[in-house]
């Protein structure tokens, strides 16, 4: 019986979670600014870990960042949405895994949070193949997995789909390039429509409301070719997509057909099997400790 901690830490929310087994035991959540950015956020993560665990025995620790992960499994590169009150960039280039394993006493295991939702996604559907998941959250988040393995890359830096280049966009990302994806398809794009064109309503209303709107049609369009982008790439057994931007009242139908008509005809487009997932909140805190499990236990 394995007993893991697993974190999913968000460019928005941290959750943490004990998971044995693959089921959440308990867990809690935090704003990420409040938790990792005022001060040491290597120590403060260590700490917060330290609190959680309190007097359980653990076999691993599995973190999920908004990053992509060095080659050498330990180092986060680049996580945009995670910026520190004195404006740098929380753990960018810092080699994680070794200060918390002499903090924790146990192996830490770090990846890239979309990674750890899609390893959630394919062991809930009982998915194989070529599996791609996309995950609409603070970013987006993107990942591939084939036959059982993540798509990684040379440095470990491959599957950054928000980072693709956005046709003639001169918006300035979070990750210093200009017109990145994740500039006009994610959160942050649509907290940027809400303010803009819709303030004082919620998405809800606005998805309810106002699906018709330019505004909106040119939120779903951006998370439509970019999603398809992938599927043109890789032609998946099957597509995940999920992240809190995809709430009950997104326009899925919508999504789904911009999807469709951005990608390749006859195939992938005639039998492309397009999965939107109900994350609950710990998806990717159970995500964590499922990849840890099949890292630690059955390599």
């Amino acid at each position: 019986m394995s007993t893991i901690i697993g974190l999913d830490i968000g460019g928005t929310n941290l959750r943490i979670g004990l998971v044995r087994d693959g089921q959440l035991v308990r867990g809690e959540t935090q704003p990420t600014h409040e938790a990792l950015t005022d001060g040491d956020e290597l120590a403060l993560l260590g700490s917060l870990i330290k609190a959680f665990r309190g007097d359980a025995e653990v076999d691993a620790v599995s973190i999920g960042f908004p990053s992509s992960i060095g080659a050498d499994d330990k180092t986060v590169l680049n996580p945009p949405n995670i910026v520190k009150k004195d404006g740098s960039r929380a753990f960018s280039g810092k080699n994680v895994v070794d200060p918390l394993h002499e903090m924790l006493g146990v192996k830490v295991l770090v990846n890239k949070d979309a990674n750890l939702l899609l390893h959630f996604d394919a062991y809930q559907a009982g998915a194989e193949g070529v599996l791609v998941g996309c995950y609409i959250g603070t970013g987006f988040g993107s990942a591939a997995m084939i036959d059982g393995r993540l798509v990684k890359g040379r440095h470990s830096s491959a599957m950054e789909a928000g980072h693709i280049p956005f046709f003639r966009s001169d918006r300035l990302c979070g990750c210093g390039k200009v017109g990145c994806a994740e500039c006009h398809a994610s959160g942050l794009a649509a907290k940027e429509m809400l303010e803009t064109f819709y303030p004082g309503q919620t998405f809800a209303q606005v998805f309810r409301n106002h699906v018709e709107d330019q505004p909106v049609a040119d939120l779903i369009e951006a998370i439509a070719v970019t999603v398809a982008t992938l599927v043109n790439l890789f032609d998946p057994h099957m597509l995940f997509l999920g992240g809190g931007v995809l709430s009950e009242e997104f326009p899925k139908e919508l999504l789904a057909a911009a999807v469709l008509r951005h990608t390749l005809a006859p195939y992938p487009r005639a039998d492309l099997e397009m999965r939107f997932c109900r994350h609950d909140a710990y998806a990717g805190v159970i995500g964590a400790a499922l990849c840890a499990e099949k890292a630690v236990f059955r390599a």
